[in-house]
C-alpha cells in the first residue's frame, strides 16, 4: 500500500532535517513531502536540500490543521502517515510500528504515543492524551473529515473524535525513546508557554466543536 508522509513546519529549520532524511530513506514511504507553514526562517531551503523531499511553502502561517489540509488535497489513496518536524529519537523501529498495524489490516488509524523520552513531553501527553502529530490512517476512511471547520492544533483531536464516530478501529502505539523539543525551548519561556496554552485551547476546541453531542 502507498504511504505518503507529510511533515507540517513553522520555523524548524534547526530540527527538521533528521527526520526527513529518515523518510526518504526508507523503502516504505513512496513520497515525502514538508510542508512549510508560512515559515521567516530557512525551513524550505532544508527541506530543499534533502534529495526526495517535495517542498510545499505556503505564503502565509495558517496553523497546523491549515497546512495540513493543503498537503491532504494532495493524496487521495493509500497510507497518510503525519509526523512533526522536531521528532528526537525517531527511528525505523517506530516508523514500522506505525505502519504494520494498519498494512496488515489491524486497525484504520495508528497513533503514536510518547514514552520514556522526556519527563516533560511524557507528561504532554498524559495531560493531552489525544494530542500526537504522529500518527498513521488509511486515506480511503477520512473522506466527510471536516477539515476546513477545524483549528491550529485541534486537528488530532478532532480527527480523533471523528474515528470515534465512524467506528474505526485505533490502535496507541508506544514510541520508546522519542520525543520532541518543547515550545518553551524554542520560542523562549514566556512566548513558548503562551503557544501551549493556545495549543491545548485549540485542541479542546477540536474535540468539543463537533462531538461532544455524539
Amino acid at each position: 500500500m502507498r504511504v505518503t508522509a507529510l511533515v507540517p513546519a513553522f520555523n524548524e529549520a534547526p530540527r527538521v532535517s533528521p527526520i526527513l532524511r529518515l523518510l526518504v530513506s526508507s523503502h516504505r514511504v513512496k513520497r515525502v513531502m514538508l510542508i512549510d507553514d508560512g515559515s521567516t526562517d530557512q525551513t524550505a531551503g532544508v527541506g530543499e536540500g534533502v534529495e526526495g523531499v517535495e517542498v510545499m511553502v505556503l505564503p502565509e502561517n495558517l496553523g497546523k490543521a491549515g497546512a495540513i489540509e493543503r498537503g491532504l488535497a494532495t493524496v487521495d489513496e493509500g497510507i497518510i502517515l503525519l509526523l512533526d518536524a522536531d521528532l528526537i529519537g525517531f527511528s525505523t523501529d517506530h516508523l514500522n510500528q506505525l505502519l504494520d498495524p494498519l498494512e496488515k489490516g489491524h486497525c484504520e488509524m495508528s497513533v503514536g504515543v510518547f514514552l520514556e523520552g522526556k519527563l516533560s513531553t511524557d507528561l504532554g501527553q498524559v495531560v493531552a492524551p489525544g494530542l500526537s502529530g504522529q500518527r498513521a490512517f488509511l486515506a480511503s476512511r477520512f473522506q466527510g473529515f471536516p477539515l476546513g471547520e477545524v483549528k491550529g492544533y485541534g486537528f488530532e483531536t478532532a480527527l480523533n473524535g471523528f474515528a470515534l464516530s465512524e467506528g474505526w478501529r485505533t490502535l496507541r502505539i508506544p514510541l520508546v525513546g522519542v520525543h520532541q523539543v518543547t515550545k518553551e525551548k524554542k520560542r523562549g519561556v514566556v512566548k513558548g508557554l503562551g503557544e501551549r496554552l493556545l495549543m491545548y485551547w485549540e485542541v479542546a476546541l477540536g474535540w468539543m466543536g463537533r462531538w461532544t453531542a455524539k
